[in-house]
């Protein structure tokens, strides 16, 4: 059982670079090392791993599944290794953190100062994602998605729900009309979040015991938010933004929130996902509670819609 251990450790790293040759490079060992221990390790358990060609290499289903569960035992040790490091309740190594692109942007990038600044001796790997992630094959310790599709076999601990605002500009209330009922958005342009993995062409309100989905459409569909909060400014049409994508816009009366009265009830709430497993490294309990703190209840950027909000219980 023990000998298998470090064939198993360099054939996920094989099948996490994609290549022997990467592999090799990131364990510091020989290519020719790497090869013979995978071949070696797939006589010893009578299976092929790997399907190689001269260009590229796969897995086969019997090695998808090693790969899993080598992805567990590396990860088991370093967290073994990380909690005799942090007896003494140290941050420190390495947190490799996928983030939402548009919310880490705008909310995450600009407060990680202060957190590296309360654990000098943390190095942070952070990408900014807009797809669907698989946490273990990119080597992440922490996800923070809104992603409403979750990877399997994860933990998602909740940390906030999005308030949602529906707005247009001045100039295209003036030219088209505000809508004062829901149902009166089929006669509206409305801007639509279309991804790779969803559409958002369902909106949904909620007005006491009164609740209706919509389904609207329009000449304009984009996979980036910030984008569609662009073209709604820029007079194209109606968008159901969440509340974090605003800045002084309200304010500033470059755009006007819709149906007032009515709350907009699409679920989304910002998660931080992580492999499950019986102890959370103390780097990344750290980082979650750092942006619970960040964030705040209710968050920080819905405080200019208190009163509006407040309006829809």
């Amino acid at each position: 059982m023990l000998e298998l251990l470090e064939p198993i450790a360099i054939f996920t790293h094989v099948a996490r670079a994609g290549s022997f040759s990467a592999a090799a490079r990131r364990l510091g060992i020989s290519k020719s090392k790497v090869s013979t221990q995978v071949a070696d390790l797939e006589h010893r358990l009578g299976v092929q791993l790997i399907q190689r060609t001269t260009r590229s290499l796969s897995l086969t289903e019997a090695g998808h599944l090693l790969y899993l569960q080598g992805e567990e035992l590396l990860r088991d040790a370093e967290q073994a290794i990380a909690s005799v490091h942090n007896l003494n309740d140290a941050t420190r190594g390495v947190l490799k953190v996928g983030i939402s692109q548009s919310f880490g942007v705008m909310h995450i990038i600009p407060a990680l100062p202060s957190f590296m600044a309360k654990h000098p001796e943390l190095e942070l790997q952070v990408s900014l994602l807009d797809h669907k992630v698989d946490v273990v094959s990119e080597g992440l310790d922490l996800l923070l998605t809104m992603s409403e599709q979750l990877p399997l076999g994860m933990v998602a601990r909740p940390l906030m729900k999005c308030q949602f605002l529906l707005v247009a500009s001045p100039g295209y209330i003036a030219q088209h009309g505000e809508p004062t009922r829901p149902e009166q958005l089929v006669d509206h342009n409305c801007l639509v979040y279309q991804g790779e993995w969803h559409e958002h062409s369902m909106w949904q309100f909620k007005k006491g015991d009164d609740y209706c989905e919509i389904g609207v459409s329009g000449n304009f569909r984009v996979d980036n938010a910030p984008a569609l909060k662009s073209a709604a400014i820029s007079g194209l049409g109606v968008v159901y933004l969440a509340s974090y994508l605003m800045e002084d816009e309200i304010t500033k009366g470059t755009l006007v929130p819709l149906l007032k009265d009515w709350q907009l009830t699409h679920h989304l709430p910002l998660q931080a996902v992580y492999p499950r497993r019986k102890h959370l490294a103390p780097k990344v309990s750290s980082f979650i509670e750092f942006i619970k703190d960040h964030i705040g209840t209710p968050p920080y950027w819905d405080a200019p819609y208190v009163e509006l909000f407040s309006k829809r219980q």
